[in-house]
């Protein structure tokens, strides 16, 4: 299955996809929308807020992005991992705080796997289903924001052109916040979010109030991709949306009509 698995990753750093039929029309929808999005929109800076090991900042890459990257982590459990890796890449660099709506400090909630590292608790239950959310105690962090990281993230980019991605396990609304009264900088044209179709935080809020939140700065949405389902994988848990920022100040609708109509009617 390695070997299988292998191939496929080599198949599809080519341009090529290989999977099973039937599949869910979803699969990949995501990564297909960021390359789009990194392409049309000239994408320059990638804030990577929750950066973990790093993984998302070496999917970029992977898709093509050549651009400046500033990755997010506080938890210690892994900030020495993101760290090595972008010592390799000189355009990526790590701030090892979390960004909120508020500067401080905070109890950050460690797990078992660290991807699921909170500043939330866990609710209750929760473990129960998903081991890998048993707790390992706390870390004390750091909290800033993104009004006051996105100057230095910018910093020396003529004509800066953002994608923000915010994966935060339950955080993001905060994190969003943290932009200030104004909202999001205008040089964000994109972002990325996880979002809980079924909250495994207390206090985390619903996916809906996060996505009103965006949608209520500009942003609309391009794709969305679910990553963890319920164990009859019929109800989605997470999953990713991608909302951007359309390039004029009106909706773009399109033309509907079909090539044949638009020249008859110019005729």
């Amino acid at each position: 299955m390695r070997l299988l698995s292998d191939a496929r990753y080599l198949l599809r750093r080519a341009g090529i996809d290989v999977t099973r039929w039937p599949h869910r029309p979803e699969e990949g929808v995501i990564d297909w929308a960021l390359a789009e999005v990194l392409r049309s929109r000239g994408i320059n800076c990638v804030l990577d807020v929750g950066g973990n090991r790093g993984l998302f900042a070496r999917r970029m890459r992977d898709l093509g992005y050549a651009g400046r990257i500033v990755s997010f982590e506080p938890s210690p459990s892994v900030l020495p991992v993101i760290q090595a890796a972008a010592q390799r890449d000189p355009d990526w660099t790590v701030r090892p705080v979390a960004l909120s709506s508020e500067p401080g400090q905070a109890e950050l909630q460690l797990h078992e796997e660290p991807q699921l590292d909170s500043l939330l608790d866990a609710l209750p239950g929760v473990v129960d289903q998903v081991p890998i959310m048993a707790g390992k105690g706390t870390a004390l962090i750091t909290l800033s924001t993104l009004e006051a990281e996105f100057p230095a993230a910018v910093a020396g980019i003529a004509e800066p052109r953002v994608l923000l991605k915010s994966d935060t396990q339950g955080y993001d609304e905060e994190v969003i916040r943290g932009a200030g009264p104004r909202g999001l900088d205008p040089a964000v044209v994109a972002v990325l979010v996880e979002l809980a179709a079924q909250p495994i935080y207390s206090g985390q809020p619903a996916m809906t109030a996060v996505m009103e939140l965006i949608m209520d700065g500009g942003f609309t949405p391009v794709a969305f991709e679910p990553f963890w389902r319920s164990p009859d994988g019929l109800r989605v848990v997470e999953l990713d949306a991608l909302f951007l920022r359309p390039a004029d100040s009106g909706p773009d609708w399109g033309d509907p009509r079909p090539a044949h109509g638009r020249a008859a009617s110019h005729s």
